[in-house]
């Protein structure tokens, strides 16, 4: 059956999503009294409250003027900032690549190139200062090895078509998770790099949907699935299995699909019209250490896109070691289908 066609397109819903940050930014900046510092520096983020709180000290330790407060800032908020008005924070600190580009193309950021960049020689997929990623992690086949040996699982993304995993298959709602939608958009932007033509990708979607057990709106109701036994796979992000494995979910296991997989991307912009430049770009700067670099993996399990990990704080088995390749992406194609490409998969796909 055809659903409604009124859903609210992916990023439309993500710029609603920002009146709604927007106004708890400035309701956080009411409440904020002067400890003395000279600057206050607002940096938006959805990163968890212990990361949070390790880089403020780190940062706060080398830069004494600078009072670092933390706002909250969801997956979205494509027109989170009003230039009639004031910005809800300074720096965002880990918002998707697919955001911060329209964000870009807002004219809502401004140019800062860290040492960090500079050093690893940049990335090949962005060539603009206006934003650079921070925080990597593609898309895993997951499983639970205590009822899917680990031999038999799947390991590329032509494995998961076989009828042992009919309607045994979870993965994310692209009309629900921001990650599900990308999820969509990246395979129809690789058919349309190795094809020059989307449909070879639209074909493959409605391969999957003969596995689709259920798609969900949250990665944890697909892990839960999983230990359940009410799931066989699940398509979900890399950091989100590994986060699961080190709480509660030792069962947990993953195949890196060997001809290739989406990778999501989190990056950090200084935003235009900040009063407090310099402030902002010390900020910038600091995340992309050996410190901060190293606390981010520990604590979320992404890989980061520039710098080293200090392996002697990785406890021993902190993940599976697995390579992943994945697959280039052109971010402002991507921007400009994705609503449409979700619209047509949710209408003639979903479901049937």
């Amino acid at each position: 059956m055809i659903r409604a066609a009124a859903r609210i397109g992916f990023f439309t819903r993500l710029d609603l999503a920002a009146r709604h940050v927007g106004v708890i930014g400035l309701v956080f900046l009411a409440g904020c009294g002067s400890d003395g510092r000279d600057t206050a520096l607002l940096v938006g983020t959805s990163f968890p409250d212990e990361l949070r709180e390790r880089v403020e000290r780190s940062f706060e330790a080398e830069n004494p003027s600078i009072d670092v407060r933390f706002v909250e800032a969801g997956d979205g908020v494509a027109a989170l900032v009003n230039r009639d008005s004031a910005s809800a924070f300074d720096v965002w600190w880990a918002a998707p690549a697919t955001v911060l580009h329209r964000a870009a193309e807002a004219g809502l950021l401004q140019p800062h190139r860290p040492a960090w960049v500079t050093e690893s020689g940049g990335d090949a997929e962005h060539v603009t200062d206006l934003w650079h990623p921070v925080l990597l992690t593609p898309f895993v086949i997951a499983f639970n090895r205590e009822v899917v040996p680990i031999a038999r699982a799947p390991r590329d993304w032509r494995d998961i078509f076989h009828l042992r995993w009919l309607e045994e298959v979870y993965a994310l709602d692209p009309t629900r998770s921001a990650d599900g939608a990308y999820f969509i958009g990246a395979m129809a932007m690789d058919a349309l790099r190795r094809d020059g033509d989307v449909e070879p990708a639209f074909d493959w979607l409605v391969r999957l949907e003969r596995q689709i057990g259920r798609w969900v709106g949250e990665p944890g109701d697909a892990i839960r699935a999983l230990g359940a036994d009410n799931a066989k796979l699940a398509i979900l992000p890399r950091a989100v299995v590994e986060a699961a494995r080190s709480r509660d979910a030792s069962w947990l296991h993953y195949r890196a699909p060997t001809t290739g997989t989406p990778q999501l991307t989190l990056g950090i912009a200084i935003m235009r019209g900040t009063t407090v430049d310099e402030a902002a770009r010390r900020f910038v700067d600091h995340v992309g250490t050996t410190e901060v670099v190293t606390e981010s993996k520990l604590l979320t399990h992404w890989d980061p896109a520039h710098g080293a990990v200090a392996e002697t704080r990785l406890p021993s088995g902190f993940e599976i070691e697995q390579r992943a390749t994945v697959y280039p992406l052109a971010l402002d194609t991507l921007v400009t289908e994705i609503d449409g490409w979700v619209s047509r998969w949710d209408l003639q796909i979903r479901g049937r």
